[in-house]
């Protein structure tokens, strides 16, 4: 029988009888049997691409910035993003799922409050089987679309237009048959044929009792429906047209699941299959999608993307440009200078210097040099706006740039930690005032 386990990001997963001494209290770990480790330990081995996702140091895997889940013959193993501790396990589930709409453009699907109560016994692969099930339940309701297609067949009776060279060779003897070309209104659409190629496919991946019984009842009801099998050519041929709204959902799923279209999905050896996501990238692409929902509530015009132009900072002697300016967002507010924002999914921690009685933030020197070029290249704010998880640092901070002790410009970086499970209950940013200066 399959075993689920849930680890942190930077969490350690480790044979039970070789447990580390010194594992980071900070992130969650789990042990697992030595065979369930063996098998990991070979898709770690046997793949260049899961080594972006697991380290190995001779005695155990380590997660690294890669939100998702590995399954093995007898093993699964959730990674669930660094915020998740032993007490909110389907707190944190639910607040990356929100975050991971945005990115994967399935906004308007919604998880049942049912669903939602039995969270823990379904791992992040299963909440989208789950999506993609209500999503071809409500499409069923709706009716499933028929078109009419062109069929050849020997019939015993006319029917359409005679074919006649076809009629001649096998109606020779049988003179009763007619070799007929009509149009005859079926559901075999290459819509349905992809969602069918879904539903079958889950039905292979799928460990969850409800999502099983509910893709067989699926798979029954489009019993008439041949299977895809050129995913990548059928998407192409995608028509959904006046009257086709409900199909955009399960079309949206299929081509996630199918074509793994807009995440790393990562194959072993032995059976091995995983789906992970780059927090990085997750937290990026859902605070731009926060800021885009808030921009009546926060006075902003406009939100520029990777500062909305193609701007260099350096170039060769011979012209060559290098070094792109890419902060990740341009702020284009509707009063006032444009500001400088980025998003980093980084847990800072704030310590306390006694020696020079103040506080250290654990900020990475590549961002605050990125951030100080940006802000003497635009015209913008003095303050850049610095958006990371809410963890350690609870309350806002400011950073002045300085230089051996003095004083060096009158720009800062001004650190807002977002509660992330508030924050997905309106995906709206509500009390944060942008040009609000910060005393220290």
């Amino acid at each position: 029988m399959m075993k689920n386990k849930s680890i942190s990001e930077y969490g350690y997963i480790y044979d039970a009888q070789n447990k580390p001494n010194n594992l980071n209290h900070k992130f969650v770990h789990s042990e697992v049997t030595q065979e369930q480790f063996q098998e990991l330990y070979l898709y770690w081995k046997s793949s260049d691409e899961a080594k972006k996702v697991l380290s190995y140091d001779g005695y155990t895997l380590k997660a690294k910035n890669y939100v998702g889940i590995i399954q093995t013959v007898n093993l699964s193993i959730e990674i669930l993003p660094k915020i998740y501790d032993d007490t909110k396990e389907n707190e944190t589930r639910n607040i990356f799922i929100e975050m991971l709409k945005p990115l994967l453009n399935i906004n308007e699907i919604q998880i049942s409050k049912a669903d939602l109560s039995t969270t823990k016994n379904k791992n992040i692969y299963e909440l989208f089987i789950t999506m993609f099930v209500e999503s071809v339940d409500k499409l069923i309701h709706r009716g499933i679309k028929s078109q009419y297609l062109e069929k050849e067949e020997n019939q015993a009776f006319l029917k359409g237009k005679i074919q006649f060279n076809q009629h001649i060779k096998q109606n020779y003897i049988r003179k009763e048959r007619f070799y007929v070309q009509f149009d005859e209104y079926m559901p075999n659409r290459i819509e349905n044929r992809l969602i069918k190629s879904t539903i079958a496919l889950l039905l292979k991946k799928t460990r969850n009792y409800e999502n099983k019984k509910n893709l067989r009842q699926q798979l029954f009801i489009f019993d008439e429906v041949d299977f895809s099998f050129n995913h990548e050519t059928d998407i192409k041929k995608v028509n959904l047209h006046r009257g086709m709204e409900h199909y955009e959902m399960p079309i949206k799923f299929a081509k996630l699941f199918l074509t793994h279209q807009s995440f790393t999905s990562l194959r072993g050896k032995e059976n091995v299959f995983a789906l992970l996501f780059p927090m990085e990238k997750v937290f990026e692409n859902y605070m731009e999608f926060v800021l885009e929902n808030s921009k009546e509530n926060l006075g902003i015009e406009r939100v520029l993307v990777n500062g909305g132009k193609n701007e260099y900072l350096l170039s060769s002697a011979d012209g060559c440009k290098m070094a792109r300016l890419e902060p990740d967002y341009l702020l284009k507010m509707k009063e006032g200078l444009d500001i400088i924002t980025d998003a980093k999914w980084k847990i800072l921690e704030e310590k306390e210097d006694k020696k020079k009685n103040c506080k250290k933030v654990s900020v990475a020197s590549n961002d605050i040099y990125q951030i100080f070029a940006y802000l003497n290249f635009y015209d913008c704010e003095d303050t850049a706006l610095l958006f990371v998880p809410k963890a350690e640092i609870e309350e806002e901070v400011e950073l002045c740039y300085q230089f051996d002790g003095e004083k060096i410009t009158d720009k800062k970086i001004r650190v807002i930690p977002v509660d992330l499970e508030e924050l997905i209950k309106s995906h709206q940013l509500k009390d944060i005032d942008l040009y609000k200066e910060i005393r220290t």
